[in-house]
């Protein structure tokens, strides 16, 4: 026997037991986590290698590890050209296997979200690319596992379909199958078009502004929001602003103290007005003290903060965030009088 002819069957036997279709797998799912960690490719190129990373791979593992056999019965020649459900299909066919990798993809992403927001993961890129490796990982080692476990004539092979003659082609199946087969492929392509119409679409909406207003406490902590205070009496607070659109931007806030009757404004005092620059995803913390200069029952301490430039009336139409603090504001004299009134009593009662 010569040289070649033994390397011959020695690559054949070697591929006979080599599941080639996952080696290939687990080989492109490196290449794609590696091009999309390190942002290789650019855009398109990203999005097509992303794409079929997310809506094929996890699938086709799923897949393999389901259904490590081929369909014995159809590659025997029992066709059935007639819609019948009736006869009995072992295994998928390698169209079906296909179109099953991609529905089964499009079922998994939901769940992607949902079991990572449940374990209080944020969905990164890092995270969704642990998630495929997981999944991709236990497919190819079960379907690997479950196909060394058949004899090698029940096995799928990819390497045997690509030798099949020209007119066992993709719809070489029976009638029933190749017609469950498209209705299963513009189900994944009607999928795959809302799925990256979602992605793409809303990253606009992804761009906000979040604000938040605190107090501090008399140790420098932050302590309970102020309810009852004297009018001009200094009130410690702080306002933080994050920027979360995709460039640094002009914030300004504006503070102001109002008598409301029904949501309409009958009165309204500034009190501050301060603007920094935010850059991406900073956070800008404004420590401070306000003084409400109008006394009343259930006044509203309204901030409104402002990205970019300043509108002739700050309002909650022309604010990106508005926050507000309820106050029963005392009038100062009713306080000097209140207080000479106790100190009156403390000394009687001496």
């Amino acid at each position: 026997m010569s040289v070649t002819e033994t390397a011959r069957r020695l690559v054949e036997s070697t591929l006979d037991v080599v599941p080639v279709d996952l080696v290939v797998l687990v080989a492109y799912v490196a290449f794609a986590t590696a091009a999309v960690a390190g942002g290789v490719g650019g855009e398109v190129g990203l999005f097509v290698v992303g794409s079929i990373l997310v809506f094929f791979a996890p699938g086709y593992a799923v897949v393999a590890a389901l259904f490590p056999g081929r369909a014995r019965n159809r590659d025997a020649g029992e066709q059935s050209r007639t819609l019948s459900l009736s006869s009995a299909h072992d295994g998928l066919l390698p169209q079906e296997r296909l179109a099953l990798a991609f529905g089964v993809s499009v079922t998994l992403i939901p769940l992607f979200a949902v079991t990572l927001g449940a374990a209080g993961v944020l969905l990164t890129t890092e995270s969704v690319l642990a998630a495929v490796w997981a999944i991709v990982g236990v497919g190819v080692v079960v379907g690997g596992a479950r196909r060394l476990l058949l004899p090698s004539r029940e096995r799928f092979d990819p390497l045997t379909v690509a030798r099949q003659p020209r007119n066992e082609g993709v719809f070489a199946g029976d009638a029933v199958t190749n017609v469950l087969t498209v209705c299963l492929c513009l189900a994944v392509v009607a999928a795959l078009g809302s799925a990256t119409v979602a992605l793409a679409g809303p990253q606009q909406s992804m761009s906000y502004t979040s604000a938040s207003l605190l107090t501090k406490s008399g140790d420098g902590g932050l302590g309970g929001y102020p309810t009852n205070v004297t009018q001009g009496q200094p009130q410690q607070l702080v306002v933080e602003v994050t920027n979360h659109h995709e460039e640094a931007a002009n914030y300004t806030i504006v503070a102001k103290i109002q008598r409301v009757d029904g949501g309409t404004v009958l009165a309204s005092n500034d009190l501050l007005t301060q603007n920094q620059r935010v850059g991406v995803n900073e956070t800008w913390t404004y420590d401070h003290t306000v003084s409400p200069s109008m006394a009343g029952q259930d006044l509203r301490l309204v901030y409104y903060v402002v990205r970019g430039p300043m509108p002739d009336d700050v309002n909650e139409n022309t604010a990106e965030r508005v926050l507000y603090l309820r106050l029963d504001v005392t009038p100062t004299d009713q306080s000097q009088t209140a207080q000479s009134a106790n100190a009156t009593q403390s000394a009687n009662a001496t």
